[in-house]
């Protein structure tokens, strides 16, 4: 055994060995390897750099005159080229074969006409473009008149490479080297007709807004540092049945540190980064588009800081100077009024995170082509598209579709192959008014410079190469370089002004500054907004900006018959359609100046008139007269929709004339008219609702009918018609529902109340006793760490209610979009109160943002996002509850000093029934409005039916008109009851008169936990003992679970004892039976004592038998041990 552990012990020592000489062989492999390869790169290093030796050599020999002058005569061509002569004369400095020697004076010189720019005529981008070679003797030339049969392109001009002059087609040039002229291509037609379905809102903005559309070519980057580096010429060689003709190739050099260039990656593709569409070298960033950062790195510094009158910009001018100069590269246009369309209602933008009030165009949804000749913009309900093309093998290949803006180009284009002419500019200048200081904010926290919509006055830009934008002058937002797409926002609200990635703008930004814009002021300002495209794979741009006056909304209440002013109208302003969004409006223009706090509620004076202000154009708003005048019948069914739109002209929809009227449009003050009549017979309807224990909705038909009467009085609770609810001190339970509500993108919430609303899963009910307080908290931190979902809103019976003072702690993180303005972050906690409550009250909860999900499918809801409600109710003051403590009244109605009715109400009209069969509603019509005095009639109802188990309260009892709600609450009872019951199971006529001790058991089934509550029974509470919900005895918790069963603790000598419901109940009744024994005594002549003889008997022989076995086993071992 020895042995063989030896053995394996030398063999493991054997594999060890082994190993480490194979790791130690592939270590001297390796480092041989990474040698080898050190060598190689060193080899290559050396290479390059002698390489560039030469090359650099070469272009110091070869230097080109930099002269930048457009026009040249004869004699400067001359003497230029004179001093020239000797450029390419060394030719250690030049290939052999590309040697040119030097030319004795009248000798013949090389030229080439090239339309290509370099590219070759199998591959020039203008198609059609001719390389045409000639030779001069005595180095005069006629420049050619064309430079091929291009039908999209046009000759404009020659350039010569090495002189960097411009010339007219058929001008007379002396030279005096080898040359090439390039051809100065402009298009042919620049005035593009419409193409397509135009958009339905394209409105004349040249009042206000001036814009200059600019087009750019090749010779713009030699005029602004492209530098041609290497010329090369190649004479005409052959042999025997074979030659080549003569041919010439440049280098363009873009390192130069003004280099400014427009770049075709057509061109690189085709011959690499030198032509000069595409020089080499270019400086990095202003001119190469970089991956870094995924490819979104901006070059700052292009342009100045300052527009200063009298010290003009050369390439500023030179981009955007609204003038052509022959030989700039550049082609003035034109105006091009007709680009924005104008969102009159937030349905076009407000998915974009824009909405009303914005002027607009955004390449993303619409295509666009100019007209020059029109000085306008034809914008296509349709896209316009790039096909993205890529070389293979097989050539041109075809890739994916893109949007893009590519205004001198019809339809889809090709992005490599279509002779695409992608360089192109625009200047767009308007004024605009500041109403605040930028920054400034309001006592509450509220950003001024407010634009249409209530939204921050922004400019805002997305497109992926050159934006500039000054204001008053001064660079605000600097957009430089070939890029991605990068998008800025100037808020003139909050002063920033910030830079997202496009493809991201709810992620990080890139930059933000939030000094530069603090400097402006309220008042008149000026925006320059200057645009290039200079790169040649995608084109996009988006322009968004808002500006509009503020309007004011004159109401006055009427008698329709009478015409008298009615004060006391309440009026409520939203901005849905539901009522369910207040409106943020002020009382006057100077209550707005000063910063005062905005409402939405509005009640007319004494003069029958109430002003709001602070109206947005391309808005529409909903108004309710939530209260009536006194003695005039509630109206609050009647939604007036108010529409004004961009030019300040309002209108009302599905209204009616006679009800309300605009009595003035068209100006900054809008007149509406809202009449009101007292009418000569009334309707009033009543429906009922029923509601379990914890005020959730009964939503089984197995409910007994109920009958109601109707009573009328001249007394009111309030004396304006309000209702009438039960007084404190009252024993009526209201219900309370709370829903839920959040804003909704798609599949996600949204940070924008423009979203639309989705139901929010999370619901709970309770109830409180009439006149009796309830206090609520919301949470919306289910998540730890998330805070990006908050509290949009909270509104008790379409009112809204505001948190306590100080309860609010916790902020969202999410930036949110409210009534169009960007920059809030709401509450995501606080505490609300409705002291005291009158009424059956609906609470909504709306939240913002984006909420947590669950679920399956995998979704955003309410109940993964926000706490469980903590709810408290309170007592009535006077009732031992605690009364009053601040807070928001009940929305609607007043107390009343009377149950129900008043006690000289008087019946009227005949007993009606409800049942589940008319769905709990119906009324009473053609009643009387007045008394014989003229005194209007206030009607109530009141349940004549017997409701056991049930709480019966009244919402809008009192009214003149309209409907009356009766809510019934079941009341949730705990029932003890003693039976004594006869020895045959009957119920005995007399009762024992004995007190019985028992206790309730108490089964938290919340927290599980237990507790005993004693109690008495006898015969003066008739053996029955009865506990109701919120009952102070059984000490319930809300939204606790609680099953009860019954102990009897006394015991009964004679009495058997059982209970029903033994196995415990939530509610009901337990009954105790104690019933009377059945004693029974042996009969005579039966068995009696003798099976008792009997079984003393046998237990006597077994034990007999016992002690015999174990007596003969002591005997034996005995005998053996002898």
């Amino acid at each position: 055994m020895k042995k063989k552990k030896k053995r394996n012990i030398l063999h493991k020592g054997k594999i060890a060995t082994r190993s480490f000489i194979i790791i130690i062989g592939l270590c001297l492999l390796v480092g041989s390897i990474g040698f080898n390869e050190h060598l190689l790169f060193a080899s290559a290093e050396s290479v390059n750099a002698e390489a560039e030796s030469i090359t650099k050599g070469q272009e110091e020999e070869s230097g080109i005159n930099s002269s930048t002058e457009n026009k040249t005569t004869e004699s400067e061509v001359e003497a230029e080229n004179s001093d020239a002569e000797n450029e390419l004369e060394n030719p250690e400095n030049v290939s052999p074969r590309a040697f040119v020697p030097k030319k004795a004076d009248g000798a013949s010189y090389e030229v080439w006409y090239d339309g290509t720019l370099g590219l070759g005529t199998a591959n020039s981008l203008v198609k059609g473009a001719t390389d045409v070679h000639t030779t001069t003797s005595n180095g005069r030339i006629t420049l050619p008149t064309n430079a091929g049969s291009s039908t999209k392109y046009r000759l404009n001009g020659w350039y010569d490479t090495n002189t960097k002059k411009w010339y007219q087609p058929g001008a007379t040039v002396t030279i005096s080297k080898n040359t090439v002229f390039y051809a100065d291509w402009i298009q042919s037609n620049y005035n593009l007709n419409s193409n397509g379905t135009l958009v339905n809102n394209q409105p004349d903005t040249s009042s206000f807004i001036r814009t200059d559309v600019f087009d750019y070519n090749e010779i713009f980057n030699a005029k602004h540092g492209a530098k041609l580096s290497k010329s090369t010429f190649t004479p005409e060689s052959g042999g025997w049945g074979w030659s080549n003709p003569a041919s010439h190739e440049e280098t363009w050099d873009g390192s130069q540190s003004d280099s400014f260039q427009f770049t075709n990656w057509y061109n690189s593709d085709i011959s690499g980064s030198k032509s000069l569409g595409f020089p080499s070298k270019l400086e990095k960033i202003k001119n190469e588009y970089s991956g870094d950062n995924g490819g979104a790195n901006i070059y700052s510094g292009i342009m100045p800081d300052k527009i200063q009158e009298g010290q003009n910009d050369n390439l500023l001018e030179d981009l955007f100077k609204t003038e052509t100069v022959n030989g700039s590269g550049k082609q003035y246009l034109g105006q091009g009024n007709m680009l924005f369309q104008y969102d009159a209602n937030g349905n076009a933008t407000k998915n974009r995170g824009f909405g009303q009030g914005y002027y607009y165009y955004d390449s993303d949804y619409n295509g666009a082509d100019y007209n020059a000749e029109k000085n306008r913009f034809y914008v296509y309900q349709d896209k316009q598209y790039i096909r993205k093309q890529k070389k293979s093998g097989n050539g041109w290949e075809d890739q994916n579709l893109t949007s893009s803006f590519m205004p001198l180009e019809h339809g889809t284009i090709n992005e490599k192959t279509g002779q695409t002419n992608y360089w192109f500019g625009m200047k767009t200048e308007f004024d605009f008014t500041l109403p605040n200081d930028v920054g400034y904010k309001d006592s509450y926290g509220n950003y001024g410079n407010q634009g249409i919509g209530q939204k921050d006055m922004r400019f805002f830009f997305s497109g992926d190469d050159d934006v500039w934008v000054y204001v008053d002058n001064e660079l605000v937002l600097d957009l430089g370089g070939i890029h991605k797409r990068i998008a800025g926002i100037i808020d003139f609200s909050k002063g920033t002004i910030t830079y997202y990635d496009a493809s991201n703008l709810n992620g990080n930004p890139i930059k933000t500054d939030t000094t530069t814009l603090k400097k402006y002021k309220k008042g008149d300002h000026n925006l320059k907004f200057y645009y290039l495209e200079r790169g040649s794979s995608e084109s996009n741009c988006s322009i968004y900006f808002n500006l509009a006056p503020r309007y004011s909304l004159d109401i006055t209440k009427k008698d329709s018959n009478t015409q008298s002013l009615l004060p006391g109208a309440e009026f409520s302003v939203y901005m849905n359609k539901e009522c369910t969004i207040p409106a943020r409006l002020w009382k006057s223009e100077s209550d707005y100046k000063n910063n005062e706090a905005p409402g939405n509620v509005f009640r007319t004076g004494s003069n029958g008139k109430v002003l709001c202000y602070g109206l947005n154009a391309n808005e529409t708003y909903y108004l309710k007269e939530t209260d009536s005048p006194a003695s005039y019948p509630s109206v609050s069914n009647q939604v007036i929709e108010l529409n004004i739109d961009s030019t300040g002209n309002a209108s009302l929809k599905n209204i009616s004339s006679d009800f309300a009227v605009l009595s003035q449009g068209g100006t900054t003050t809008i007149g509406l008219a809202v009449k009101n009549k007292k009418p000569e017979k009334t309707k009033v309807e009543v429906e009922k609702k029923w509601y379990n224990e914890d005020g959730s909705p009964i939503e089984n038909d197995n409910l007994s009918p109920v009958k109601v009467q109707l009573y009328r009085s001249t007394k009111t609770a309030s004396g304006d018609g309000g209702t009438t609810p039960e007084p404190p001190g009252s024993s009526a339970t209201v219900p309370i529902n709370f829903t839920t509500q959040f804003f909704k993108e798609g599949d996600n919430g949204s940070n924008n109340d423009s979203s639309s609303i989705a139901k929010g899963d999370y619901t709970y009910s309770t109830t409180v006793t009439s006149g009796g307080k309830l206090e609520f908290e919301l949470d919306v931190d289910k998540v730890e760490g998330s805070a990006n979902a908050a509290i949009y809103s909270v509104t008790a019976n379409g009112k809204t209610l505001t948190p306590v003072n100080g309860s609010i702690t916790k902020y969202c993180s999410q930036n949110c979009c409210i009534t169009g303005t960007w920059g809030n972050y709401p509450p995501r906690n606080g505490k609300y109160v409705i002291d005291p409550v009158k009424n059956g009250t609906d609470i909504k909860i709306t939240l913002i943002g984006y909420l947590q999900y669950g679920g399956n499918p995998w979704h955003p809801d309410v109940s993964y996002t926000m706490n469980p409600i903590k709810v408290s109710t309170y007592e009535p003051s006077g009732t031992g509850g605690s009364g009053s403590s601040g807070g928001s009244s009940q929305p609607g109605g007043s107390s009343s000093g009377f149950n129900t009715k008043p006690d000289d109400a008087e019946k009227v009209g005949s007993i009606i029934t409800l049942s589940a069969g008319n769905s709990w509603k119906d009324g009473w019509s053609n009643l009387e409005t007045k008394d014989p005095n003229g005194k209007p009639y206030y009607y109530y109802v009141e349940e004549i039916s017997n409701l056991g188990g049930f709480s019966t309260s009244y919402d809008g009892n009192g009214v003149l008109n309209g409907v009356i709600t009766i809510n019934n609450v079941r009341i949730r009872t705990i029932e003890v009851v003693k039976k004594w019951l006869n020895v045959d199971g009957t119920e005995m006529n007399t009762k024992p008169d004995i007190e019985i001790s028992a206790v309730l058991i108490q089964n938290d089934l919340t927290d599980h936990t237990n507790r005993e509550i004693p109690f008495k029974l006898n015969k003066s509470n008739k053996w029955h003992r009865t506990w109701k919900r919120g009952s102070a005895e059984l000490g319930e918790k809300k939204n606790h679970k609680y099953e009860y069963r019954i102990r009897e603790i006394s015991q009964i000598e004679g009495y058997s004892i059982s209970y029903s419901n033994s196995e415990g109940i939530g509610e009901g009744e337990i009954v105790i039976k104690n019933q009377q024994k059945r004693y029974e005594l042996p009969s005579a002549g039966g068995i009696g004592t003798y099976l008792f003889y009997f079984i003393g008997a046998v237990l006597i022989t077994l034990a007999a038998l016992m002690y015999w076995q174990n007596h003969v086993s002591i005997l034996a071992r005995r005998r053996k041990e002898r």
